[in-house]
């Protein structure tokens, strides 16, 4: 009967001691569950809160980008450039704070898987899953308005960019060659060592000496002569004769 009694009491202390043990891992897993949901939640609101600086830049963008076209081009090329980089900037800015309240939402959701794990009206476990979740939703929606916000400052910058484009200049005017201009040429005919000039003399007068011919000096009174001299003086021997003028005198 002792021997019994004892059996009992071990087999009590063993069951005893073991749902003691289980109880501390149970305890100790909770307290983990809680820890990760508790960090996923902190982690969602910090990009949340990233989300909608970024949205915030990404709508001072496009505001700058409105203005600027408003402002007018110098250029109609600048202007429908400015049009549409501004517009660019506008979807960009939608796209930023659409991703921004994705994520403020997603943080949202993590802080009430926080709240359920901790006040007991879940289970641990499936909070954590429930917040891990929403943070990595919450950090996709941050990078996606990140990009947004980069976009949105891009095109403004290429809105700015339009409208104080200077217009192109102009092309340049092709050079035609132009050929030189052909000088005026005047053909005459005249005989062999012949000039045009005066072809009419006064024999006696030009004939000083009264030797019926006239010497290089005396034909030197008719220009003309004086220049055909060698071509009248067929002889050549200095003085033109008679005859020799007769073939020259017209």
């Amino acid at each position: 009967m002792t021997q019994i009694l004892s059996k009992h009491m071990l087999t009590l202390a063993l069951t005893t001691a073991l749902a003691a043990s289980g109880a501390a891992l149970a305890q100790a897993g909770t307290s983990e569950a809680k820890v990760r949901t508790d960090t996923s939640a902190q982690v969602a609101v910090e990009d949340a809160q990233g989300a909608r600086r970024n949205a915030t830049e990404a709508q001072r963008a496009a505001e700058q980008a409105a203005a600027d076209r408003r402002a007018g081009a110098v250029t109609a090329e600048g202007a429908a450039q400015a049009e549409y980089s501004a517009y660019q900037a506008n979807q960009a800015s939608k796209d930023a704070q659409a991703a921004a309240n994705t994520a403020v939402n997603a943080a949202n959701e993590a802080n009430s898987a926080n709240a359920a794990a901790y006040g007991g009206t879940a289970v641990p476990v499936e909070a954590t899953m429930r917040g891990q979740q929403a943070a990595t939703k919450a950090r996709v929606a941050s990078d996606a308005a990140r990009a947004a916000a980069g976009s949105a400052a891009l095109s403004a910058s290429e809105t700015q960019q339009a409208v104080t484009a200077p217009p192109a200049p102009p092309p340049p005017t092709p050079v035609t060659p132009v050929e030189p201009a052909q000088p005026l040429v005047t053909f005459t005919s005249s005989p062999p060592d012949s000039v045009v000039g005066d072809y009419k003399i006064d024999m006696a007068a030009m004939d000083r000496n009264g030797d019926g011919s006239l010497s290089r000096s005396e034909a030197s009174a008719n220009a003309t002569l004086s220049a055909e001299f060698d071509g009248v003086d067929m002889d050549r021997n200095g003085r033109l004769s008679t005859n020799e003028l007769s073939g020259w005198v017209r």
